[in-house]
């Protein structure tokens, strides 16, 4: 008998997701290169990122999603001209490597990302899907991902465990902030994410991230 909590997402791919985030991206480029007081192009960049990550998706779409996210960051690494490329090169690295060192597959991730989406009241009516997903694991290496970026983008070296009680701190005060500031969970998730990577340090980007964040969950939610 098939396990239903697979079933659900065996056909799932990676590149689309990385394509619905491109598709909210360029509807939003002229915003984002408005908002971009700097070079007035972070729009522009934003888009050719994830139309890049969308390809390279593609063509490891065989295999595993901790080998597709790395592969797909030394992808992004060639395009030397785009600074927004370097930084989610790395994240996309740092979280790669924590999928990996959990063995996190992408049925897992949406299975997690959809669980943490739902309602909080509803969450304990849901618990045996959540348990059955992995889900502690899942957000725990999401988390770790997070920290090593940080670390990363800061010049550090990045711990084997990046996840350490100030990690823990900082993604705890980012989350209450973020729920004061959103009424729908899926928005407090973005901003939350968002606000605790580096791309809360600029605000360009931290604006694009949110966008890119919320489009990535909001596909991962659906069927």
């Amino acid at each position: 008998m098939e396990n239903s909590s697979e079933s659900q997402f065996t056909k799932r791919k990676l590149a689309p997701l990385f394509e619905a985030v491109g598709v909210a991206l360029k509807q939003n480029q002229l915003d984002l290169n408005l908002a971009d007081g700097i070079n007035g192009n972070h729009g522009d960049h934003m888009v050719e990122v994830f139309q890049f990550a969308t390809l390279a998706a593609e063509e490891k779409q065989d295999e595993g999603l901790a080998q597709a996210m790395q592969f797909t960051a030394r992808e992004l690494d060639t395009l030397t001209h785009n600074g927004s490329a370097r930084m989610y090169a790395s994240g996309l690295r740092q979280i790669g490597e924590q999928m990996l060192r959990r063995q996190v597959t992408l049925d897992e991730l949406i299975a997690a990302v959809r669980g943490a989406s739902k309602k909080e009241e509803k969450t304990a009516e849901n618990r045996q899907d959540i348990s059955t997903s992995r889900s502690g694991d899942v957000i725990k290496a999401l988390l770790a991902g997070l920290a090593g970026w940080n670390q990363a983008e800061e010049g550090k070296m990045v711990s084997e465990n990046p996840l350490d009680m100030g990690a823990m701190f900082e993604f705890g005060m980012a989350y209450l902030q973020a729920k004061q500031r959103n009424a729908e969970r899926i928005d407090v998730l973005a901003d939350a994410a968002a606000s605790a990577s580096p791309l809360g340090k600029i605000p360009h980007r931290h604006r694009s991230g949110l966008i890119a964040i919320r489009a990535l969950l909001q596909a991962m939610q659906n069927p």
